[in-house]
């Protein structure tokens, strides 16, 4: 995951540096290492497919192309980071926990080697409530499917507005994961577009396996009704649509 690091301070630097601008430069770089992972190569191969990120150079070969490793180490790497970001984003304390994450990270490993089980055990120190799907305070679920594994999981969003009697929005939505194995866990950011045009979060739906979760929300406090819902609106979810 090293090289996943620094493509993951460049995300940083165009936040930062475009912030007045909005979103936009920050998506385009996560919508670009994507398709680094899942376009195909001259010999017909996805990176993602190829092998797990923990293989690194190894995958290279003439059979599959010599491209590969540069097309999922660096990109796959970051966005590995990335999601443990989002994960770990709370719309009171922001970035508070990622950032306590790193600097703990880098403070314990400043001048040494860390294996990428040294970073498990301290995404595994900082890790929300939230993110312990299996209930047992391990992130084994996460990193077996998308640093040691494969995963690539696909997404759907069906969804409706009413409204309530007293004026709030009702927000009806079905969400369905599907090309995953039956133990495959994620939790799928769900983003709101308020009619002022800002996409605020909502939440996060849990999912497990090829399975769908279906919700109705009373947007209390809500004037207007939102333009629209958005699944993965900052490439939040490593997935195919």
């Amino acid at each position: 995951m090293s090289e996943g690091f620094a493509d993951f301070s460049a995300s940083l630097f165009l936040q930062s540096a475009y912030a007045q601008k909005g979103p936009k430069e920050f998506i385009a770089f996560w919508d670009e290492e994507r398709k680094s992972i899942l376009e195909r190569n001259a010999q017909g191969f996805r990176a993602i497919d190829v092998g797990p990120l923990t293989m690194g150079y190894r995958l290279n070969n003439s059979r599959t192309g010599v491209s590969v490793t540069r097309d999922l180490i660096y990109p796959k790497g970051a966005y590995i980071l990335h999601m443990i970001r989002m994960l770990m984003w709370d719309r009171h304390s922001g970035d508070d926990r990622f950032k306590g994450m790193m600097q703990d990270f880098v403070k314990t490993f400043g001048g040494r080697a860390a294996t990428t089980e040294d970073f498990k055990a301290m995404v595994e120190k900082h890790m929300t409530p939230e993110m312990d799907l299996d209930g047992n305070q391990r992130m084994d679920w996460f990193f077996n499917q998308y640093v040691y594994g494969t995963a690539l999981p696909a997404y759907k969003l069906e969804y409706s507005f009413e409204q309530a009697a007293d004026g709030s929005p009702v927000f009806s939505f079905k969400v369905t994961q599907s090309n995953v194995t039956e133990n495959f866990h994620m939790l799928v950011p769900i983003y709101l577009e308020l009619a002022d045009g800002h996409t605020v979060s909502l939440g996060r739906a849990r999912i497990t396996g090829n399975n769908s979760v279906e919700q109705k929300v009373t947007l209390k406090g809500m004037k207007d009704r939102p333009r629209r819902a958005v699944l993965n609106y900052y490439d939040d979810v490593l997935a195919s649509q």
